[in-house]
């Protein structure tokens, strides 16, 4: 009974970002300071090991049948650390990895459904697309009480902050309770896509849609079709992975757009870093340090120093091949494999991919990576 107030709990705050930040020495690259790299503490984090503790049996009684798979994932953990360019960092990364997978196993274990998490989702959606709505009214942050909730504070005049500029005029992304508008528009996709899927009220559906596409996300924009026009989550795949393959590609090229050149900027180091160590990778949550050993000094600044803006690019270039082989086998299994061709999930897996080709949201932000986690284990 506790549990599942907790769970609900945790659905209304899972858009939150208020947390402790910390920073360590390896939270620097060339004295800069990396929020990627900054252990924080998040009250969702509390939350879920709350959520642990009060389902430490059931846990016990699941890894003790599964405990050849949780030693050579442990194996695999402990030689990724030590290769890794920041140890340290890619410690911190793993340990909340694994706190969000154990909260993922929870889930499964008691049987989560929709009827659980629908109202409490929904309700958090509301409030976030509020707030999306004042600061684009606004064209800067709220502030006050909404601190708490983890808005940053922002105005039009903030380095980094997410812009559209259209017919002279510049406006300011939104970006609600989250670091960045891209983000904001991933979590918000995975939402419309659950209340797509799941018995859900036409207006309530709204609320989400028009959350992405007040984000101007071309990205989310694009896969909000995909959803709406129901296109197969097989065709949605193989052009992903091709469009994956274009961008080492196009480097060279003079016909893209600003935004696409800025993206396309790490690819000309992604080579340097891979073979750096190609067998068990950089580290998990390690490439920007690992950016920042390639860099030019002319080069070191916090809009160079982010991660590549590309989901496979990424996980390989961290985990490298012993890690994209493990992937791999524990994908091919044959219960695994019946699992993912089950259209919701296939589809879910489908947007990951797409959004992926260009951003890492869903591998480096938490948000991210809990609600895909949520939608994943009410999908199975």
């Amino acid at each position: 009974m506790l549990s599942n107030f907790l769970i609900k709990i945790i659905v209304i705050f899972l858009p939150t970002q208020l947390g402790l930040h910390f920073w360590p020495s390896f939270s620097r690259v060339a004295g800069i300071k990396v929020d990627y790299l900054s252990p924080t503490l998040y009250l969702v984090d509390i939350l879920l090991i709350i959520l642990l503790l009060l389902n430490i049996n059931r846990l016990k009684i699941f890894l003790k049948k599964h405990l050849l798979t949780i030693i050579v994932f442990l194996s695999f953990v402990s030689i990724n650390t030590f290769f890794s360019v920041s140890p340290l960092n890619s410690l911190f990364w793993w340990l909340r990895l694994m706190l969000y997978f154990l909260t993922f196993i929870i889930f499964r274990l008691r049987n989560l459904r929709w009827e659980q998490i629908q109202y409490p989702l929904f309700y958090s959606t509301v409030l976030i697309v509020l707030l999306e709505i004042l600061q684009l009214t606004h064209q800067s942050s709220i502030g006050g009480a909404l601190y708490y909730l983890g808005e940053r504070s922002f105005s039009t005049s903030t380095p980094g902050i997410g812009r559209l500029n259209s017919l002279g005029l510049e406006i300011l992304r939104p970006i609600s309770t989250f670091s960045h508008a891209n983000s904001l528009s991933g979590y918000l996709l995975i939402v419309f896509y659950l209340f797509s899927k799941k018995t859900t009220p036409a207006w309530q559906k709204l609320i989400p849609f028009v959350g992405v596409l007040l984000t101007f996300s071309k990205t989310a924009i694009f896969a909000l079709a995909i959803i709406v026009f129901k296109i197969r989550p097989e065709i949605t795949i193989v052009v992903s992975l091709f469009l994956t393959l274009s961008q080492v590609l196009m480097q060279n090229t003079h016909f893209i757009t600003q935004s696409i050149s800025d993206r396309l900027f790490f690819f000309g180091y992604l080579k340097k870093i891979i073979n750096h160590n190609i067998f068990t990778g950089v580290g998990l949550g390690s490439f920007i340090p690992s950016l920042g050993t390639q860099l030019p000094g002319s080069f070191l600044t916090p809009s160079k120093l982010q991660p590549i803006h590309n989901l496979l690019y990424l996980i390989f270039s961290e985990l490298g091949l012993l890690g994209t082989i493990l992937i791999l086998l524990s994908i091919l299994k044959k219960k695994v494999i019946s699992v993912l061709v089950k259209p919701g999930v296939l589809g879910l897996i489908a947007l990951l991919i797409f959004t992926g080709v260009f951003d890492h949201y869903s591998w480096t932000l938490p948000q991210n990576k809990l609600i895909f986690l949520l939608a994943l284990s009410i999908m199975l």
